[in-house]
């Protein structure tokens, strides 16, 4: 059976809302266009994945790079993509950030909420044989919410015979005027691991600031950091243990989908459970996670 879709959610074809990052005669990607009075958001069911949130009267919160591609299988360059089920290249050192951001998902649940706000559920399920990398049956589901806020909800329920590795993240990548201009606080006096430095553990002095290429992660973080722009600040409220920052200041000309000069639009705040705070789901249990993003 069909799922109906309420008033204000269509499927829209990525050609249309994003032409300028296709070539003539692609295909292009199926995309959910949310939108009610509160605010509008995209997402793509490849991963999942969340391509724009704009509460109603604000600016675009997310970025999205003008070198990304929109083709099947291939990782969409910024927005929200969620890296699962591992964070970083898979145990063979290839897939980066997981299977789950390159899949197509299905939206199987979708409804107004009494505040107005757009509820729609989009799941990925499979058994042991969809990523040898990861042989185990799952189902993953995304709850996402969009009104004055865009919440999401995260879960993946291992429903195989035993234990899986997990690691999760909600890569967001946040758009920016200059990201030299910005700061990060709600990170002070945790200690991060410096991926730009040999992995050595720092203590983080003061808000952050990006002065250069940056790759931090940061392990048992506050619930809330705040995005500090001139434009309006965003503030970002999560219950994972970790926060990822991340901009690849003028490494962007070696990363095709970024190009060069464009690390100036982004930079990634993300939340997550990677390296030291990754779990294990045990056969027949289930990861959570909860964010909201808001100005």
């Amino acid at each position: 059976m069909q799922l109906l879709k309420p008033a204000g959610i269509k499927l829209v074809p990525s050609t249309e809302l994003y032409p300028a990052l296709h070539k003539a005669g692609d295909a292009g990607l199926p995309m959910l266009v949310v939108e009610n009075k509160l605010g509008r958001a995209v997402i793509a069911l490849q991963g999942s994945h969340l391509m724009s949130f704009k509460p109603a009267g604000q600016r675009e919160m997310l970025w999205v790079s003008p070198k990304s591609a929109l083709k099947a299988g291939q990782p969409i360059r910024g927005g929200i993509p969620l890296c699962v089920p591992w964070f970083g290249p898979g145990s063979d050192g290839t897939l980066q950030h997981g299977f789950g951001r390159i899949m197509e998902w299905s939206m199987v649940e979708a409804g107004i909420c009494a505040d107005g706000s757009t509820r729609v559920v989009l799941e990925l399920a499979g058994d042991a044989t969809v990523c040898a990398l990861w042989p185990h049956a799952f189902t993953f589901r995304m709850e996402v919410v969009v009104g004055t806020r865009l919440k999401v909800a995260f879960s993946a329920e291992n429903r195989s015979a035993t234990a899986a590795p997990f690691a999760f993240a909600c890569h967001n990548y946040f758009a920016v005027p200059n990201v030299a201009d910005v700061c990060v606080a709600g990170l002070e006096n945790t200690t991060y691991i410096d991926k730009m430095d040999n992995m050595i553990r720092k203590p983080q002095q003061g808000e952050i600031a990006i002065t250069a290429i940056t790759d931090r992660i940061y392990l048992d973080v506050p619930a809330v950091q705040t995005l500090k722009v001139a434009t309006g600040n965003v503030k970002i409220e999560a219950d994972t243990k970790c926060a990822v920052v991340w901009n690849c200041w003028s490494n962007d000309k070696n990363i095709a989908d970024i190009g060069e000069g464009n690390h100036v639009g982004y930079i990634c705040v993300e939340r997550c459970d990677v390296a030291d705070r990754a779990v294990t789901i045990p056969a027949g249990g289930k990861y959570q996670m909860a964010m909201a993003l808001s100005y």
